[in-house]
């Protein structure tokens, strides 16, 4: 019998269905024993390798696991998904020891334009590579469109800055209050590359 391949997507769309319909294909039923087991900081942090931002999520995600879990076809209901991954980040313990240590630098400079979800997760899976990562906001603070266009009884202030943080404390630097009016000026500072993450938060 040939082992079972499970490096690839197509083994989950067979055997694990909530985890194939997860856009980043977190691994469900793996977080979902250890919250059982009360094991909440090794929970959130399988959540943080693939989502970045658990319990920003755990709040206000479209939940697309949940009609795909095959709980739903037993028992009527699907398992609250996300809401658990809300437990794991709320009842976690200190995590800090835990994150990634920036690597050794490359010489590498990369610039990323705006510090909303898309810049911050660039920035962390970069930092970690040993790039030296600038992130230009011309807001106050870090989470673009999460921070300005979720109402804050949905999304707390506080859970924002909370897992900004962990990815600024990587060796992150972040630039806020400027406006960047030319990506030319920004590469002829040395960068060697822009990531333009500014987003679209005019309403429609």
């Amino acid at each position: 019998m040939n082992p079972t391949k499970i490096g690839g997507h197509e083994y989950f769309h067979k055997v694990v269905d909530c985890q194939w319909a997860c856009p980043a294909h977190t691994p469900v039923p793996e977080y979902i024993r250890l919250i059982a087991a009360g094991r909440y900081s090794d929970a959130y942090m399988i959540n943080w390798r693939s989502n970045v931002f658990p319990g920003i999520l755990g709040r206000v995600c479209d939940r697309p696991c949940e009609p795909a879990c095959r709980r739903g076809r037993v028992d009527s209901e699907p398992v609250a998904i996300c809401r658990l991954k809300r437990v794991a980040a709320d009842l976690k313990d200190d995590i800090h020891d835990r994150l990634p240590q920036p690597a050794k630098s490359n010489g590498k400079r990369i610039a990323c334009v705006g510090a909303g979800p898309a810049s911050l997760t660039v920035a962390r899976d970069l930092s970690v590579l040993g790039y030296q990562v600038t992130v230009f906001d011309n807001g106050t603070a870090p989470g673009g469109m999460m921070r300005s266009q979720i109402p804050k009884f949905r999304l707390p202030d506080e859970v924002i800055d909370e897992e900004c943080a962990y990815i600024v404390g990587l060796g992150v630097e972040t630039r806020y209050n400027q406006w960047v009016g030319s990506l030319r000026d920004l590469l002829a500072e040395g960068r060697d590359a822009v990531f333009v993450g500014t987003g679209a938060p005019r309403g429609r």
